[in-house]
């Protein structure tokens, strides 16, 4: 065998044409043909003659087809020995993980803070979780270690006598910033480059209402009382306040336009008021209808979409999603059509010319942008939607009474579902974990300790976050003491990763 491959490669050194019926091409030529083939058509001309297959098989057009699948788009052509292989191990990993996904296969890891207070608020990116408690601490998780070790980001001295310290109102993350604001107004600056120091801190006189953090940059926004601060480092590190912006009235949501370059662009909705809010510029109204509230709020690259809340029945008009464009401040196109508000949005991280929404009617919908009609509506919550996520095949669904719904796109149809104590207020998902978090409403729960002097909360009152990961085939069953293991592999129905040997088995 390794002297066939000797003379392929040698034979391979030595073609400088290639036959093409009656003519004889250059080799480059023949390739720049060959790479508008897909993969078929490049398995069918590998086997018309061996100068056909060392071209079909050119580490050229596999590296062009790899990256075309948005397979290894960080890597170079010379990271893999053989491009045709290593596009055939993406795919399986890709069809080993949708199925992993479809029947509930892999891990599942409770991210649970010890001291025994209650959760707050929780958000995440690629896979690193943060948290903050109502005993005013911060804690990460790095749920892409095998032992999610993360430290605990430090908070700003209290001084002695001042009491027990805030609670964290909060959190953001991305991929080199934390923030935490608090609720005494206290905001809090981390990197996580750094160390578990604050890098930068500032004060509000009142409370924090919303907090924003660019995704892929270092700005910060706040909103407090009527006035939202943006704060974002120089050149040098040093951080400034190049906007400042008053509010007629008290901001519900904010949200910082990612990729903006220069100065940073935030989205804010006050009431029935949305706000684009610029460094060079005053504060530019760009949705107002008075008596219309707004109910959620995303932001993309160049759009913004929100929910707005109409009279409803009473002149006969439905509670929409409107979506504006943020470079011409002009509304693109409405969609939805719901008698119940419109309580959580997703445009960010959906696909393209695509929108996820969640509703106070216990549905969830999808949109395509470029129709404005609804793709599909799904029902399985007992109450409210209170966060979506979606993406190429698959949503996942939290609600208020605590369940996470996994939904089958194309199908309309849930895949699973898992419930927890308390509302679902945040939901991620990447290609092989999901992470969601389960927030208590109720931040001082009346008898839930012991006795009055106990600090420590009752497990049912803290809130809970989940880590699911899917990347590992048949990681439960696995856990599964051998003696203990089924030998009926055959899946019906929901797969709750039940290993366990059964009556109907030959143990």
């Amino acid at each position: 065998i390794l002297t066939n491959d000797i003379l392929l490669f040698s034979f391979q050194n030595e073609i400088n044409e290639v036959p093409f019926f009656d003519v004889q091409l250059p080799y480059e030529l023949a390739l720049k043909i060959f790479q508008y083939l897909g993969k078929a058509e490049l398995g069918r001309c590998a086997q018309v003659s061996r100068t056909w297959k060392i071209l079909a098989e050119d580490e050229v057009l596999w590296y062009r087809l790899c990256q075309q699948e948005g397979y290894l788009l960080d890597t170079s052509i010379s990271d893999h020995s053989c491009w045709k292989l290593a596009l055939k191990n993406c795919r399986a990993r890709e069809h080993m993980l949708k199925t992993n996904w479809k029947n509930r296969v892999g891990a599942v890891s409770q991210l649970r803070y010890e001291p025994g207070r209650v959760l707050c608020d929780v958000h995440c990116c690629d896979g690193v979780v943060m948290a903050g408690y109502s005993s005013g601490e911060v804690r990460l998780w790095d749920t892409r270690t095998w032992d999610y070790t993360a430290p605990v980001l430090a908070a700003v001295a209290v001084p002695a006598g001042a009491g027990a310290p805030p609670h964290v109102s909060f959190v953001r993350i991305n991929s080199s910033l934390a923030v935490a604001a608090y609720e005494d107004g206290t905001v809090s600056v981390w990197s996580l480059l750094l160390g578990q120091e604050p890098i930068h801190h500032f004060q509000h006189n009142q409370r924090v209402q919303a907090l924003a953090l660019a995704p892929g940059g270092a700005a910060v926004a706040t909103a407090s009382g009527f006035q939202v601060k943006v704060e974002s480092p120089d050149d040098k590190g040093f951080w400034q306040t190049p906007g400042t912006f008053e509010i007629q009235k008290l901001v519900n949501f904010l949200n910082l336009v990612p990729d903006v370059p220069g100065s940073p662009v935030a989205v804010a909705a006050a009431e029935d008021i949305v706000y684009l809010l610029k460094a060079e510029d005053p504060g530019k109204v760009l949705h107002s209808v008075y008596g219309q509230p707004v109910t959620c709020l995303d932001v993309a690259a160049h759009e913004t979409a929100f929910g707005i809340k109409t009279f409803g029945w009473l002149l006969n008009e439905p509670n929409q999603i409107l979506l504006y464009n943020l470079e011409t401040n002009q509304c693109v196109t409405k969609v939805g059509n719901s008698i119940g508000a419109f309580s959580c949005v997703n445009l960010q991280s959906s696909p393209p010319n695509m929108l996820v929404a969640g509703n106070k009617d216990r549905r969830v919908r999808v949109f395509d942008l470029r129709c404005a009609q609804p793709v599909c509506s799904l029902y399985g919550h007992q109450l409210g939607v209170s966060a979506v996520q979606m993406d190429e095949w698959k949503i996942v669904s939290g609600g208020e009474e605590g369940l996470v719904c996994v939904w089958d796109q194309r199908m309309a149809t849930k895949l699973w579902e898992m419930h927890s104590r308390h509302p679902v207020r945040h939901v991620w998902f990447n290609s092989h974990s999901l992470i969601t978090a389960n927030i208590p409403e109720e931040k001082n729960p009346r008898g839930s300790s012991i006795t009055e002097d106990d600090p420590s909360l009752h497990r049912k009152y803290r809130g809970v976050i989940y880590s699911y990961e899917f990347s590992v085939d048949q990681l439960a069953v696995d856990s599964v003491l051998p003696i203990c293991r089924s030998s009926y592999d055959e899946v019906t129905g929901y797969n709750y990763n039940i290993g366990l040997a059964v009556p109907y088995d030959s143990i």
